[in-house]
Protein backbone atom coordinates (compact mmCIF):
# COMPACT_ATOMS: atom_id res chain seq x y z
CA UNK A 1 0.00 0.00 0.00
CA UNK A 2 1.54 3.29 -0.81
CA UNK A 3 2.41 5.94 1.94
CA UNK A 4 -0.44 8.36 0.47
CA UNK A 5 -3.22 6.12 0.55
CA UNK A 6 -2.50 5.31 4.46
CA UNK A 7 -3.24 9.06 4.93
CA UNK A 8 -6.57 9.08 3.84
CA UNK A 9 -8.32 7.57 6.66
CA UNK A 10 -6.33 10.22 9.07
CA UNK A 11 -7.51 12.69 7.18
CA UNK A 12 -11.24 12.12 6.89
CA UNK A 13 -11.42 11.67 10.62
CA UNK A 14 -9.17 14.68 10.84
CA UNK A 15 -12.35 16.36 8.48
CA UNK A 16 -15.02 14.89 10.77
CA UNK A 17 -12.91 15.86 14.07
CA UNK A 18 -12.70 19.42 12.76
CA UNK A 19 -16.59 19.94 11.51
CA UNK A 20 -17.51 18.74 14.32
CA UNK A 21 -15.75 21.44 16.14
CA UNK A 22 -16.30 24.01 14.09
CA UNK A 23 -20.52 22.66 14.46
CA UNK A 24 -20.18 22.72 18.05
CA UNK A 25 -18.41 26.21 18.21
CA UNK A 26 -21.10 27.27 16.16
CA UNK A 27 -24.14 25.88 17.99
CA UNK A 28 -22.59 27.16 21.47
CA UNK A 29 -22.51 30.84 20.27
CA UNK A 30 -26.03 30.71 18.00
CA UNK A 31 -28.56 32.83 19.58
CA UNK A 32 -31.49 31.21 21.70
CA UNK A 33 -34.38 31.78 19.57
CA UNK A 34 -38.04 31.69 21.07
CA UNK A 35 -40.87 32.04 18.63
CA UNK A 36 -44.40 33.91 19.58
CA UNK A 37 -46.91 35.99 18.27
CA UNK A 38 -47.44 39.87 18.70
CA UNK A 39 -50.71 40.03 20.82
CA UNK A 40 -52.90 43.58 21.89
CA UNK A 41 -55.57 43.55 24.52
CA UNK A 42 -59.09 43.54 23.47
CA UNK A 43 -62.02 45.32 24.77
CA UNK A 44 -65.67 44.09 24.41
CA UNK A 45 -67.77 47.06 25.25
CA UNK A 46 -71.64 46.97 25.30
CA UNK A 47 -74.73 48.17 27.19
CA UNK A 48 -76.26 46.73 30.64
CA UNK A 49 -79.84 49.04 29.19
CA UNK A 50 -79.71 46.83 26.01
CA UNK A 51 -82.38 48.27 23.49
CA UNK A 52 -82.86 48.77 19.82
CA UNK A 53 -79.79 50.93 17.72
CA UNK A 54 -80.39 54.10 16.79
CA UNK A 55 -77.57 55.40 15.27
CA UNK A 56 -73.89 54.17 14.46
CA UNK A 57 -71.02 56.84 14.88
CA UNK A 58 -67.93 54.67 13.73
CA UNK A 59 -67.22 52.01 11.85
CA UNK A 60 -64.40 49.31 11.82
CA UNK A 61 -61.24 50.15 11.25
CA UNK A 62 -61.88 54.01 13.32
CA UNK A 63 -59.83 55.73 15.67
CA UNK A 64 -61.52 56.70 18.42
CA UNK A 65 -60.63 58.78 21.78
CA UNK A 66 -61.61 57.99 25.22
CA UNK A 67 -65.50 58.70 26.08
CA UNK A 68 -66.48 58.75 22.49
CA UNK A 69 -69.80 57.75 21.55
CA UNK A 70 -69.56 54.66 19.45
CA UNK A 71 -73.01 54.02 19.01
CA UNK A 72 -76.45 55.05 20.50
CA UNK A 73 -79.31 53.07 21.92
CA UNK A 74 -83.35 54.08 21.57
CA UNK A 75 -84.86 55.51 24.93
CA UNK A 76 -87.77 53.28 24.99
CA UNK A 77 -89.79 54.27 27.90
CA UNK A 78 -86.98 55.54 29.70
CA UNK A 79 -88.13 59.02 29.83
CA UNK A 80 -91.30 58.55 30.75
CA UNK A 81 -90.07 56.33 33.45
CA UNK A 82 -87.67 59.08 34.83
CA UNK A 83 -90.43 62.04 34.76
CA UNK A 84 -92.55 59.78 36.70
CA UNK A 85 -89.46 59.12 39.04
CA UNK A 86 -88.67 63.10 39.33
CA UNK A 87 -92.62 63.29 40.44
CA UNK A 88 -92.35 61.01 42.68
CA UNK A 89 -89.26 62.17 44.25
CA UNK A 90 -90.69 65.61 44.81
CA UNK A 91 -93.31 64.48 46.14
CA UNK A 92 -91.62 62.32 49.05
CA UNK A 93 -89.35 65.77 49.72
CA UNK A 94 -92.70 67.75 50.11
CA UNK A 95 -93.89 65.19 52.52
CA UNK A 96 -90.39 64.85 54.40
CA UNK A 97 -90.50 68.73 54.11
CA UNK A 98 -93.98 68.66 56.19
CA UNK A 99 -92.81 66.41 58.91
CA UNK A 100 -89.78 68.02 59.61
CA UNK A 101 -91.72 71.55 59.88
CA UNK A 102 -94.65 70.21 61.74
CA UNK A 103 -98.06 71.90 61.49
CA UNK A 104 -98.67 75.28 60.66
CA UNK A 105 -99.79 78.09 63.38
CA UNK A 106 -103.10 77.83 61.57
CA UNK A 107 -103.27 74.22 62.35
CA UNK A 108 -102.64 74.20 65.43
CA UNK A 109 -104.50 77.24 66.41
CA UNK A 110 -107.62 75.22 64.55
CA UNK A 111 -107.12 71.73 66.87
CA UNK A 112 -106.64 74.83 69.86
CA UNK A 113 -110.21 75.47 69.77
CA UNK A 114 -111.72 72.57 68.82
CA UNK A 115 -110.32 71.12 71.90
CA UNK A 116 -111.13 73.87 73.99
CA UNK A 117 -115.14 73.58 72.36
CA UNK A 118 -114.88 69.77 72.93
CA UNK A 119 -114.34 70.62 76.72
CA UNK A 120 -117.06 73.06 77.09
CA UNK A 121 -119.58 70.86 75.83
CA UNK A 122 -118.61 68.75 78.09
CA UNK A 123 -119.04 70.91 81.22
CA UNK A 124 -122.29 71.96 79.68
CA UNK A 125 -123.38 68.74 79.91
CA UNK A 126 -122.01 67.79 83.11
CA UNK A 127 -123.70 71.00 85.17
CA UNK A 128 -126.80 70.34 82.93
CA UNK A 129 -128.73 73.50 81.73
CA UNK A 130 -129.50 76.71 82.95
CA UNK A 131 -132.24 77.97 84.85
CA UNK A 132 -133.31 80.55 82.11
CA UNK A 133 -133.50 77.60 79.88
CA UNK A 134 -135.83 75.61 81.54
CA UNK A 135 -138.07 78.99 82.62
CA UNK A 136 -138.22 79.22 78.68
CA UNK A 137 -138.64 75.81 78.05
CA UNK A 138 -141.78 76.31 80.98
CA UNK A 139 -143.53 79.14 78.99
CA UNK A 140 -143.36 77.60 75.81
CA UNK A 141 -145.12 74.57 77.31
CA UNK A 142 -147.89 77.13 78.73
CA UNK A 143 -148.10 78.64 75.45
CA UNK A 144 -148.88 75.38 74.19
CA UNK A 145 -151.28 74.74 76.43
CA UNK A 146 -153.55 78.24 76.03
CA UNK A 147 -153.25 77.33 72.08
CA UNK A 148 -154.63 73.50 72.72
CA UNK A 149 -157.36 74.86 75.19
CA UNK A 150 -158.43 77.34 72.69
CA UNK A 151 -158.52 75.03 69.34
CA UNK A 152 -160.70 72.99 71.73
CA UNK A 153 -163.27 76.05 72.46
CA UNK A 154 -163.04 76.86 68.57
CA UNK A 155 -164.24 73.22 68.37
CA UNK A 156 -167.12 73.39 70.94
CA UNK A 157 -168.44 76.37 68.84
CA UNK A 158 -168.00 75.47 65.73
CA UNK A 159 -170.04 71.92 66.33
CA UNK A 160 -173.05 74.55 67.92
CA UNK A 161 -173.00 76.97 65.08
CA UNK A 162 -173.06 73.32 62.81
CA UNK A 163 -176.31 72.16 64.95
CA UNK A 164 -177.94 75.31 63.73
CA UNK A 165 -177.07 74.49 60.61
CA UNK A 166 -174.57 77.84 60.26
CA UNK A 167 -171.28 76.49 59.14
CA UNK A 168 -170.54 73.10 57.24
CA UNK A 169 -169.16 69.70 58.28
CA UNK A 170 -165.86 70.77 56.75
CA UNK A 171 -165.02 73.65 59.05
CA UNK A 172 -165.87 71.22 62.30
CA UNK A 173 -163.06 68.91 60.66
CA UNK A 174 -160.79 71.96 60.70
CA UNK A 175 -161.24 72.80 64.32
CA UNK A 176 -160.87 69.42 65.18
CA UNK A 177 -157.68 69.05 63.20
CA UNK A 178 -156.16 72.42 64.78
CA UNK A 179 -157.19 70.69 68.26
CA UNK A 180 -154.99 67.85 67.46
CA UNK A 181 -151.86 69.54 66.41
CA UNK A 182 -152.56 72.23 69.30
CA UNK A 183 -152.14 68.98 71.15
CA UNK A 184 -148.78 67.44 69.84
CA UNK A 185 -147.25 71.10 70.25
CA UNK A 186 -147.77 70.98 73.90
CA UNK A 187 -146.57 67.71 74.50
CA UNK A 188 -143.67 68.33 72.28
CA UNK A 189 -143.14 71.06 74.89
CA UNK A 190 -143.76 69.51 78.01
CA UNK A 191 -141.48 66.53 76.70
CA UNK A 192 -138.63 68.93 75.89
CA UNK A 193 -139.33 70.74 79.14
CA UNK A 194 -138.89 67.37 81.17
CA UNK A 195 -135.82 67.28 79.17
CA UNK A 196 -134.24 69.77 80.66
CA UNK A 197 -135.29 69.22 84.21
CA UNK A 198 -133.91 65.33 84.07
CA UNK A 199 -130.13 66.77 82.80
CA UNK A 200 -128.01 65.08 80.24
CA UNK A 201 -127.64 60.85 80.82
CA UNK A 202 -124.49 59.49 81.84
CA UNK A 203 -123.61 57.84 78.38
CA UNK A 204 -124.48 61.04 76.54
CA UNK A 205 -121.64 62.42 79.65
CA UNK A 206 -119.63 59.61 78.88
CA UNK A 207 -119.60 60.20 75.08
CA UNK A 208 -119.23 63.60 75.07
CA UNK A 209 -116.22 63.48 77.52
CA UNK A 210 -114.52 60.84 74.97
CA UNK A 211 -114.74 63.38 72.53
CA UNK A 212 -113.55 66.17 74.29
CA UNK A 213 -110.19 64.03 75.47
CA UNK A 214 -109.66 63.11 71.69
CA UNK A 215 -110.05 66.44 70.59
CA UNK A 216 -107.12 67.54 73.20
CA UNK A 217 -104.95 64.55 72.09
CA UNK A 218 -105.19 65.96 68.90
CA UNK A 219 -104.18 69.21 69.62
CA UNK A 220 -101.50 67.90 71.66
CA UNK A 221 -100.32 65.67 68.37
CA UNK A 222 -100.49 69.01 66.31
CA UNK A 223 -98.81 70.86 68.84
CA UNK A 224 -95.69 68.47 69.39
CA UNK A 225 -94.78 68.06 66.18
CA UNK A 226 -93.91 64.59 64.00
CA UNK A 227 -92.51 61.39 66.03
CA UNK A 228 -88.68 60.45 65.30
CA UNK A 229 -90.13 57.19 63.32
CA UNK A 230 -92.38 59.32 61.05
CA UNK A 231 -89.20 61.80 60.38
CA UNK A 232 -86.83 58.50 59.50
CA UNK A 233 -89.81 57.04 57.48
CA UNK A 234 -90.47 60.26 55.35
CA UNK A 235 -86.42 60.51 55.31
CA UNK A 236 -86.84 56.64 53.76
CA UNK A 237 -89.47 57.13 51.34
CA UNK A 238 -87.08 60.21 49.83
CA UNK A 239 -83.85 58.00 49.58
CA UNK A 240 -85.43 55.54 47.94
CA UNK A 241 -87.13 57.90 45.32
CA UNK A 242 -83.55 59.38 44.63
CA UNK A 243 -81.95 55.82 44.40
CA UNK A 244 -84.91 54.98 41.55
CA UNK A 245 -84.40 58.38 39.80
CA UNK A 246 -80.54 57.27 39.83
CA UNK A 247 -80.90 54.33 38.24
CA UNK A 248 -82.93 55.79 35.44
CA UNK A 249 -80.89 57.95 34.88
CA UNK A 250 -77.39 55.45 34.59
CA UNK A 251 -79.66 53.32 32.55
CA UNK A 252 -80.26 56.22 29.86
CA UNK A 253 -76.88 57.19 30.13
CA UNK A 254 -76.12 53.48 29.05
CA UNK A 255 -78.08 54.11 25.68
CA UNK A 256 -74.83 55.39 24.40
CA UNK A 257 -72.05 53.11 24.24
CA UNK A 258 -68.39 55.04 24.82
CA UNK A 259 -64.92 54.39 24.48
CA UNK A 260 -63.09 53.49 27.76
CA UNK A 261 -60.11 55.20 26.53
CA UNK A 262 -58.32 55.77 23.19
CA UNK A 263 -58.50 52.34 20.89
CA UNK A 264 -59.51 51.23 17.16
CA UNK A 265 -62.26 49.95 16.68
CA UNK A 266 -61.77 45.57 15.11
CA UNK A 267 -65.21 44.55 14.93
CA UNK A 268 -68.81 46.56 14.93
CA UNK A 269 -71.24 44.38 12.95
CA UNK A 270 -74.47 46.39 14.41
CA UNK A 271 -76.40 48.50 12.69
CA UNK A 272 -79.85 50.83 12.88
CA UNK A 273 -82.81 48.88 14.12
CA UNK A 274 -80.73 45.47 14.93
CA UNK A 275 -81.36 44.61 19.09
CA UNK A 276 -78.73 44.84 21.54
CA UNK A 277 -79.27 42.26 24.79
CA UNK A 278 -78.39 44.01 28.00
CA UNK A 279 -74.82 43.46 28.98
CA UNK A 280 -74.19 41.81 25.27
CA UNK A 281 -70.92 42.87 23.54
CA UNK A 282 -71.54 45.36 21.20
CA UNK A 283 -67.88 46.16 19.48
CA UNK A 284 -64.67 44.76 19.95
CA UNK A 285 -61.52 47.59 20.56
CA UNK A 286 -58.25 47.14 20.38
CA UNK A 287 -55.71 48.92 22.61
CA UNK A 288 -53.53 48.93 19.51
CA UNK A 289 -50.76 51.13 21.74
CA UNK A 290 -50.75 48.34 24.21
CA UNK A 291 -48.78 45.85 21.66
CA UNK A 292 -46.68 42.76 23.27
CA UNK A 293 -45.00 39.72 22.15
CA UNK A 294 -46.16 36.91 23.91
CA UNK A 295 -43.24 33.83 23.72
CA UNK A 296 -42.92 30.67 25.01
CA UNK A 297 -39.06 29.95 26.86
CA UNK A 298 -37.81 26.26 27.52
CA UNK A 299 -37.33 25.75 30.89
CA UNK A 300 -33.46 24.55 30.17
CA UNK A 301 -33.14 28.86 28.98
CA UNK A 302 -35.31 30.31 31.54
CA UNK A 303 -32.31 31.02 33.64
CA UNK A 304 -31.10 33.98 31.04
CA UNK A 305 -34.69 35.93 30.76
CA UNK A 306 -34.61 38.64 33.21
CA UNK A 307 -37.72 40.98 34.11
CA UNK A 308 -36.87 44.10 32.85
CA UNK A 309 -34.46 43.22 29.93
CA UNK A 310 -34.39 44.08 26.44
CA UNK A 311 -34.32 41.68 23.96
CA UNK A 312 -34.80 42.35 19.88
CA UNK A 313 -37.66 41.40 18.22
CA UNK A 314 -38.09 40.15 14.40
CA UNK A 315 -41.34 40.31 12.42
CA UNK A 316 -41.43 38.62 9.22
CA UNK A 317 -43.21 41.99 7.52
CA UNK A 318 -40.47 43.85 8.65
CA UNK A 319 -37.34 41.93 8.15
CA UNK A 320 -35.14 44.80 7.66
CA UNK A 321 -35.85 46.26 11.09
CA UNK A 322 -35.76 45.14 14.83
CA UNK A 323 -37.84 46.00 17.61
CA UNK A 324 -37.34 46.06 21.34
CA UNK A 325 -39.20 44.04 23.54
CA UNK A 326 -38.67 44.86 27.33
CA UNK A 327 -39.45 41.61 29.67
CA UNK A 328 -41.86 42.34 31.70
CA UNK A 329 -43.74 39.37 33.00
CA UNK A 330 -43.15 35.48 33.30
CA UNK A 331 -45.43 32.65 34.04
CA UNK A 332 -45.12 30.88 37.31
CA UNK A 333 -46.42 27.98 35.94
CA UNK A 334 -44.86 25.83 32.89
CA UNK A 335 -47.16 24.17 30.19
CA UNK A 336 -47.01 21.39 28.00
CA UNK A 337 -45.25 19.23 30.94
CA UNK A 338 -44.74 15.20 30.19
CA UNK A 339 -45.32 13.13 33.49
CA UNK A 340 -41.94 12.56 34.09
CA UNK A 341 -38.98 14.93 33.36
CA UNK A 342 -36.04 12.79 33.80
CA UNK A 343 -33.11 14.55 31.19
CA UNK A 344 -32.19 17.81 30.35
CA UNK A 345 -33.67 16.93 26.86
CA UNK A 346 -37.19 16.29 28.46
CA UNK A 347 -36.82 19.35 30.13
CA UNK A 348 -36.70 21.49 26.84
CA UNK A 349 -40.44 20.33 26.34
CA UNK A 350 -41.30 22.47 29.26
CA UNK A 351 -41.69 26.06 28.35
CA UNK A 352 -42.44 29.28 30.06
CA UNK A 353 -45.07 31.91 28.63
CA UNK A 354 -43.21 35.56 28.47
CA UNK A 355 -44.36 38.86 28.23
CA UNK A 356 -42.34 41.52 26.08
CA UNK A 357 -43.94 45.01 25.94
CA UNK A 358 -43.04 46.65 22.74
CA UNK A 359 -41.61 49.95 22.85
CA UNK A 360 -41.07 52.36 19.30
CA UNK A 361 -42.66 51.08 15.80
CA UNK A 362 -46.17 50.17 17.50
CA UNK A 363 -47.89 51.55 14.48
CA UNK A 364 -46.28 49.58 12.11
CA UNK A 365 -47.35 46.38 13.98
CA UNK A 366 -50.43 44.58 13.96
CA UNK A 367 -51.88 41.42 16.29
CA UNK A 368 -51.44 38.31 15.48
CA UNK A 369 -47.73 38.67 13.35
CA UNK A 370 -45.56 36.22 14.14
CA UNK A 371 -42.21 37.04 16.21
CA UNK A 372 -38.88 36.14 16.59
CA UNK A 373 -37.19 36.89 19.38
CA UNK A 374 -32.95 36.07 19.54
CA UNK A 375 -31.41 36.56 22.85
CA UNK A 376 -27.20 35.69 22.85
CA UNK A 377 -26.00 32.72 24.97
CA UNK A 378 -24.04 34.00 28.09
Amino acid sequence: MSKARRFIPLAVVATAVAGYWGFTRWEASRPYEWSGTVEARTIEVGSRTGGRVKEVLVKEGDRVEANQALLVLEPGDLEAQRLMAEAQLRQAEATLAKVEHGARPEEIQQARARAAGAYAALQMSRTGPRAEMIAAAKARLAAAQVAADKAKLDTQRAKDLFAKGAISKAEIDNTEAAVRGAEAQRDAAASALQELENGARREEVAQVAARAEEAQAQAKLVTSGSRVEDLSAAKAVVDAAKGRLRQIEIAMDELTIRAPRPTRVEALELRPGDMLAPSAPAATLVEDDQLYVRVYVPETQLGIVKIGATVPVKVDSFPDRTFDGVVRYVSAVGEYTPRNLQTADERAFQVFATRLDLGDGKEKLRAGMAALVKVPRP
